[in-house]
């Protein structure tokens, strides 16, 4: 198949062959309709725009690539500017706007011709072509291959005039000149010009004073064109400036072409002036500016970080100043440094937050040691940590605090941010203590903490880590977790170094990393110890291992022991322990002898119980051997006396503390009740309900224990409210229980099972609606006067107000300042409807997980006490949250 460039040989020898012998003796106005004809020209028109469409062969190129774009555009543009023109085929044949004229009737073997405008040619505002342009076509009958096409634009002239910030880097504006050059051969169109990922660049003949390293390029831009210029300059001579993607976006518009300014991609800033020193950056991806500063003067070191978001339109500013030498607080303590974040349209993002504490990047949000070489990085876990967020602030300071002589061993980041307005607090700190000196130490321990109390949802959650941290020549990490949980979901977890094997942590919960201590680490001898704390509410998990290599691990001797225990204290105290142990010796990767060990202990009560396995292998032969013994079986458990359930219900409704009177949903008091009367009443809003709810005992269900006190048989507690006369509705009430209290719960199940549960605690009193209206009264309203201060008056006898003063004063009363009035709503409006759907169990068959018929419950507690209804067969089912079943 041909090359487009052959096949414009070819039609222009067919077009051009026929008609040459035709225009000697022809008028201007005759020869000119065969021209265009021979040139295969649409319409017969010979125009310096369908010339330049016709041999510049558009089609040589993919359609979206820079040549067609750059063809349509000149196309558009001569059509507009209608430039000086001429075509030449030499010794053929010459052609102009006012002039044809044949030099032979016959083509040769090679047709060199020429296709020249002359002038400036602007295209769109900001871009022009001021020496024109040239098409060279080289089209040979003999070797069709050795066929080409040149294309020049010289004076190419980009300028950017009307961008602030480019004129405090370029008194007068930006303006770049030079030329763009182009050959289409045998190997396809190749563009003169290097590029470096941003399009071709333009060789530059002219540059404003004062630019170095100027450069511009040119690339295709979702059918357009798009232009990219960088250069160094001198701002305001106190800092050098690199400017980088400052351009136009020419884009096609309704048959022509439009341009757009485009502002800077990426501005850098190197200052050295007197004492202030440093630099910094600011870039634009996606919409999104990243920017980062540090400067240093003298005295103060001072760095920030922000990110402008466009889309939605977010700012996240923080900053920090490190004074050196510190500023004397007494009492041998120092303040660094100080600093602080704020962010607009931003939030805290909680699972962020303790990734980046799991991560030992703390740093980069509370003073970050390196902040130029480590920017992209800190930009990155800023972004992370306070997302975007519509209708989103927040704020927060930051300090550091030393203490210690000569220099500050040992050192403290604080910073507290504020997140409205749902008034959630982070809580961000580090902790360093560095003996006898932060530049050399023995001693190096090392925290990152960081927490969030969200008060409105009862939530305290706190991650800490140990990331860097040395003790003598043994290194440390590791890390903690706490949440604290009230509300639904309710839930209490503290965990050092991570959980026991079979517990599984809440979702979300960040499991942190294992205590570890490398007492010894050398390519010899490698001992390491590592361990686990949790508790939870019904369990307290510890664990250790020891593990040892002396040699390497193909020719050496290892070992390792370890445990995993679980502790608890009802009905009485008791010790689940599993332990593990193992030696093994190896030469040249094969094991010559090993001993292995795994022991389960069960006690002290209802009797010791211990079992396990004990292995030993030596060359060729092994010998296993399990065991399973029982000593000191007392045969039942001692309990503690049964409590008297009832009468601490009884306590629980005479305390004032359980009735409380509430607002129905979605209603705002326009005035504020006075406190208690004396006789100790509760006072009751016309609108509001009367709650009663204790957390003594969950209510309907049946409970067999009572903390550490089992009761004599199963039994189900309840009490009942009402008005007098059994008048208004009543509607039941869940508080928060921990299962484990009431519930006997094996030790798997307590670290499977929800540890909270909302179960019924009381109920809330809806008063009955009056049958009959109140009675109205009318009063006149008089005012007096008095004075305040001086000598006093007679006092002026009461005067009623008149009813426009009435008016005018009312805006200004109790009533007309109340938080109902300014919001313009009505004493009750509906609730909101819930978006999360509340959550359900189910009863499934074990093997398939598919439903097994039962109806569904709110509660775990509900569905066992369903799944133990099952008779005969209840170990083929088992309870799962109802997001679970399968279909």
């Amino acid at each position: 198949m041909p090359t487009p460039l052959q096949q414009l040989a070819d039609e222009l020898r067919a077009g051009l062959g026929p008609v040459l012998p035709r225009l000697p003796g022809l008028a201007d106005a005759a020869a000119r309709p065969l021209v265009a004809q021979a040139f295969g020209l649409p319409g017969s028109a010979l125009t310096p725009e369908a010339l330049l469409v016709r041999l510049a062969v558009p089609g040589a190129a993919p359609r979206g690539d820079l040549w067609p774009v750059l063809v349509d555009l000149l196309g558009t543009a001569v059509r507009q500017a209608a430039p000086t023109w001429s075509l030449t085929v030499p010794g053929v044949l010459q052609v102009s706007p006012t002039l044809v004229k044949p030099l032979a009737t016959q083509l040769p073997e090679t047709i060199a011709l020429s296709f020249d405008l002359t002038g400036a040619l602007p295209l769109v505002p900001g871009l022009a072509v001021r020496d024109g342009l040239g098409l060279t076509l080289s089209l040979s009958s003999t070797a069709p291959d050795a066929s080409t096409l040149s294309f020049r634009a010289d004076g190419v002239e980009f300028s950017l005039i009307d961008s602030e910030l480019l004129k405090l880097l370029v008194p007068g504006g930006l303006q770049l000149k030079g030329s763009l050059a182009a050959v289409l051969g045998k190997d396809g169109l190749r563009l003169a010009g290097g590029g470096q990922g941003k399009g071709v660049a333009l060789p530059l003949s002219k540059a404003p004073p004062g630019l170095r390293a100027p450069s511009l390029y040119v690339s295709s831009r979702d059918g357009g064109l798009r232009l990219d210029a960088s250069f160094r300059a001198s701002l305001l001579g106190l800092a050098d400036a690199a400017v980088d993607g400052a351009g136009l976006e020419v884009r096609p518009t309704g048959g022509g072409y439009t341009a757009t300014p485009v502002a800077p991609k990426g501005v850098g800033l190197t200052i050295a002036a007197g004492p202030a020193r440093g630099g910094g950056f600011l870039g634009e991806q996606d919409g999104q500016y990243r920017g980062a500063l540090a400067l240093s003067l003298g005295v103060v070191e001072v760095r920030a970080f922000g990110i402008l978001d466009t889309r939605p339109v977010s700012v996240l500013v923080s900053l920090s100043a490190e004074f050196t030498p510190a500023i004397e607080l007494g009492l041998a303590f120092t303040l660094n440094a100080v600093g602080g974040i704020l962010g607009i349209g931003r939030a805290l993002d909680r699972a962020g937050l303790a990734e980046v504490v799991q991560a030992g990047h703390l740093d980069d949000l509370l003073f970050p040691a390196d902040a130029a070489a480590a920017a992209p990085r800190i930009l990155a876990t800023l972004g992370s940590v306070f997302p975007a967020r519509s209708g989103s602030t927040i704020v927060g300071p930051m300090f550091r605090v030393g203490w210690g002589r000569p220099v500050s061993f040992l050192t403290a980041d604080v910073g507290v941010v504020l997140e409205l307005p749902s008034g959630v607090v982070g809580i961000l700190g580090r902790l360093r203590v560095a003996l006898p000196a932060p530049q050399a130490p023995v001693i190096d321990l090392r925290a990152s903490v960081a927490g969030v109390v969200d008060a409105a949802n009862g939530l305290v959650e706190i991650t800490a880590n140990l990331a860097g941290s040395r003790l003598l020549t043994a290194s440390i990490e590791g890390g903690l977790a706490l949440r604290a949980k009230s509300g639904q979901d309710a839930t209490f977890i503290l965990t050092a170094g991570g959980f026991h094997p079979r517990f599984t942590p809440p979702a979300g919960f960040p499991t942190p990393k294992r205590l570890t201590i490398s007492i010894a680490d050398s390519p010899l001898l490698r001992i390491v110890f590592t361990g686990y704390f949790a508790l939870t509410p019904g369990t307290v998990q510890a664990g250790a291992e020891l593990s040892a290599v002396i040699g390497s691990r193909s020719t050496g001797v290892s070992g390792r022991l370890s445990f995993d225990a679980l502790v608890r204290w009802e009905p009485s105290f008791g010790v689940q322990l599993d332990l593990g142990g193992s030696f093994a010796l190896r030469f040249a990767g094969e094991t010559l002898c090993s001993v292995g060990l795994r022991v389960h202990v069960d006690g002290p009560t209802p009797c010791w119980h211990v079992a396990g396995r004990a292995s030993v292998s030596f060359l060729f032969f092994d010998v296993s051997f399990p065991f399973d013994e029982h000593w000191n079986c007392t045969g039942a458990v001692t309990a503690p006396p049964p409590p008297d359930v009832c009468r601490r219900l009884e306590q629980a409704l005479d305390d004032p503390r359980s009735w409380e009177p509430v607002l129905p949903d979605g209603a705002r008091t326009m005035v504020s009740l006075r406190a208690d009367d004396a006789a100790g009443g509760r006072l009751l809003h016309p609108l509001g309900r009367l709650r009663f709810s204790q957390r003594t005992v969950p209510l309907g269900v049946k409970v067999v224990r009572f903390g550490p006190g089992r009761l004599p048989a199963p039994t189900s507690f309840d009490v009942s409210v009402a008005f007098s006369g059994g008048a208004g509705t009543a509607a039941p009430v869940q508080e928060d229980f921990a299962r484990a209290d009431f519930f006997d719960l094996t030790d798997d199940q307590k670290l499977t099972q929800p540890a909270f549960e909302k179960l019924r605690s009381g109920s809330e009193l809806t008063p009955p609606t009056p049958t009959v209206t109140a009675p109205r009264y009318t009063v006149p309203v008089e005012f007096e006067t008095k004075w305040l201060g001086g000598p006093v008056p007679t006092p002026a006898a009461p005067w009623p107000i008149s009813d426009p003063a009435l008016t005018a004063a009312l805006p200004f009363g109790a009533v007309g300042r109340s938080l109902v009035h300014e919001l313009r709503t009505r004493y009750v409006t509906p609730p909101i409807a819930p978006v999360v759907h509340a959550r359900a169990y189910a009863i499934v068959f074990a093997g398939s997980l598919k439903d097994a018929g039962f109806a569904r419950t709110t509660t775990f507690t509900e569905a066992t006490a369903a799944l133990r209804t099952v008779s005969g067969r209840s170990a083929l089912h088992q309870v799962v949250p109802a997001y679970e079943v399968l279909p």
